[in-house]
């Protein structure tokens, strides 16, 4: 940063740029302790939804397990095939303190036993539980998703929030600081001098 002269007007402009400075400090630290509690928020989420995941995972490979060793693996491939479909998913922008992440907007991909594509009649009680279970879990693996991106770009702005915090407060501030005292001092040094000429040129008109 350029030192500015010791002159009144730039000791006015240091002063107007460190008040603009500590005035953005308290900006980014406020937006900093609100994207640090959307993060354990989202943190939490992320924990509950994974934990559950798994646990769904296992019910729905217990299932599949279940359908295959009693329907057979021709019946339970068929009844897949009919139940094939694509899943529509839209990715919308959201904010939160100027930081833009995508969320994932979807319908619930759970679908009951006749809308599978399947005659629920040909097909067993364990595979239609089967086919419910999986559907759960891609419903699960959709929502983490989402919830997961909007972790990692919180953490990013966060460390770069950080770094802003620390430049300020480290680097900028202090020499703004710096540079005010020097200019203080140097008017003050100057009006020291001054009043002192004026008291010898008053000294001197005296004797005359």
């Amino acid at each position: 940063m350029q030192k500015a002269g010791p002159t009144r007007m730039h000791l006015l402009i240091l002063k107007t740029q460190e008040e603009s400075a500590r005035k953005g400090l308290d900006l980014l630290r406020s937006k900093r302790e609100a994207l640090v509690r959307e993060f354990f928020s989202a943190v939490d989420t992320v924990v509950a939804s994974r934990d559950l995941l798994r646990r769904s995972m296992e019910g729905a490979m217990s299932a599949l397990g279940v359908a295959l060793g009693l329907d057979g693996r021709a019946a339970v491939e068929s009844a897949t095939f009919a139940a094939h479909r694509d899943i529509p998913i839209e990715l919308t922008e959201k904010n939160i303190w100027g930081v833009k992440f995508p969320d994932i907007q979807y319908k619930s991909v759970i679908r009951s036993g006749d809308a599978r594509g399947y005659s629920v009649a040909g097909v067993s009680s364990y595979a239609n539980t089967a086919a419910r279970d999986f559907e759960r879990v891609l419903d699960q693996i959709l929502k983490i998703i989402s919830v997961e991106m909007r972790l990692k770009k919180i953490g990013d702005e966060i460390k770069k929030t950080t770094r802003r915090i620390n430049a300020l407060t480290e680097i900028v501030l202090p020499d703004l600081r710096l540079q005010i005292r020097a200019i203080r001092f140097a008017l003050e040094e100057r009006e020291r001098e001054e009043t002192f000429r004026m008291k010898r040129f008053k000294g001197k008109q005296a004797v005359f």
